[in-house]
């Protein structure tokens, strides 16, 4: 299929350029206008020709944003040249978009100008047909035949109108991504962000925790750096769709969702970040707020067998947890957690501990060791950990509010 491209694209290409011509692409022959469709977001090109590697610039891509015509934003450049001392540089882009479609880009790059033309699909995800020149600098190249679409779609966040949610929403939430068992920390350097949202009028701010892939450069970068992010200018509209964009890690995430009339009920949607050390495309997701950890919360806990799923004989313990969570995050967006557990059976123990939850997991790892996490009605605790001075070894099991 790569070949018959490059055959229908530089047939005619060829036979202009032994003219002394240029490629035909209309450009700039009408007055420039915003398009009908959605032109903001992620855009790549990429050179045809079957020396593409050894041209100085051999790829092209970043974000581009249009505006009654006017189109300003960043692409970087790529190839294999030495000698291009550009590669690899974030490139200020400006142009036009004309009511055709049509495309033009200048930009400086390594003491020349590079200009890319092309007119542009109907759908902007679709391949369509360019070129691109630069003429003067380290990167100069003659006309160079190219394939340009857009990757991602940036969305514009909505009006900041009321939600039509009755519920209250600010409190204690959890993004989750949907990835499958063979995700990877290259595939999937993010799996989700749990923490604080306040909602006001429309408006929505907190404070979320990042959560990486257990390794990788995401994992490393949180490590050093902390995944903590602030939330400022979210928005949630009258249709109940939700906006939120916050930098992280030297990138900007996005996530967006359609609440449901119950925020306590898991609602779909998806999350990307571009740039920085945890890039990713568009990811599908869920959210939810999860309602506090208050209550009396009893269930019977066993030893794991190792070999097996039936418990450890004779190992089994009653576990009566009473909490108390704050309603108020701190500093963190975590909330605190206070609480007394008593414990019978094959050990037994009465404590107090003061611990936190941020989204759907609880934690106190002093002693008592006590996790696990729990659903958005926070009726049940799932995954419970308990192992204090008296119960040596972690007991498993799940908790019921009573």
């Amino acid at each position: 299929m790569r070949i018959g491209l490059r055959f229908l694209l530089l047939s005619p290409l060829a036979a202009l350029l032994a003219c002394g011509g240029s490629p035909t692409v209309p450009v700039g022959l009408t007055t420039p206008t915003t398009p009908a469709y959605n032109f903001n977001g992620t855009w790549k090109a990429v050179a045809t020709s079957s020396n593409a590697n050894f041209y100085p610039v051999s790829g092209l891509s970043g974000s581009l944003q249009v505006a009654n015509g006017a189109v300003t934003g960043t692409l970087t450049a790529t190839g294999s040249s030495s000698l291009c001392t550009a590669l690899n540089t974030p490139l200020t882009v400006t142009g036009t978009l004309d009511s055709n479609q049509d495309l033009t880009l200048t930009f400086p790059i390594a003491s020349g100008t590079g200009t890319l033309l092309a007119a542009l699909a109907n759908n902007p995800a679709n391949f369509t047909y360019g070129s691109w020149t630069v003429a003067g600098g380290a990167c100069a190249m003659s006309v160079t035949p190219m394939v340009i679409q857009q990757t991602s779609p940036t969305t514009p966040p909505p009006t900041a109108v009321p939600a039509t949610i009755t519920a209250s929403l600010s409190g204690n939430w959890a993004i989750a991504a949907n990835y499958n068992s063979a995700a990877t920390a290259a595939t999937e350097p993010m799996t989700g962000f749990l923490g604080a949202l306040q909602f006001s009028n429309g408006s929505v701010s907190g404070i979320l925790n990042a959560v990486p892939f257990t390794t990788g450069v995401c994992a490393g970068y949180i490590a050093v750096n902390g995944g903590t992010v602030t939330v400022t200018g979210g928005v949630l509209d009258a249709s109940n769709n939700l906006v939120l964009t916050f930098p992280i890690a030297g990138g900007e995430a996005s996530i967006n969702a359609a609440l449901g009339s119950n925020p306590q009920t898991l609602a779909y949607g998806s999350f990307q970040i571009n740039g920085g050390s945890c890039a990713i495309g568009a990811t599908p997701m869920t959210i939810a707020q999860y309602a506090p950890l208050t209550g009396t919360y009893t269930g019977t806990f066993n030893l794991p067998n190792a070999q097996s799923n039936v418990p450890v004989a004779n190992s089994s313990i009653s576990v009566t947890a009473v909490l108390t969570q704050a309603t108020t995050s701190n500093s963190l967006g975590q909330f605190p957690i206070t609480g007394n557990i008593t414990v019978t059976g094959a050990c037994t123990d009465s404590v107090s501990f003061a611990g936190f939850t941020s989204g759907d997991t609880f934690n106190y790892s002093a002693s008592p060791y006590f996790t696990g996490s729990f659903d958005p009605t926070a009726s049940n605790i799932y995954s419970a950990v308990y192992q204090s001075t008296h119960c040596t070894t972690s007991y498993q099991g799940t908790l019921t509010r009573q």
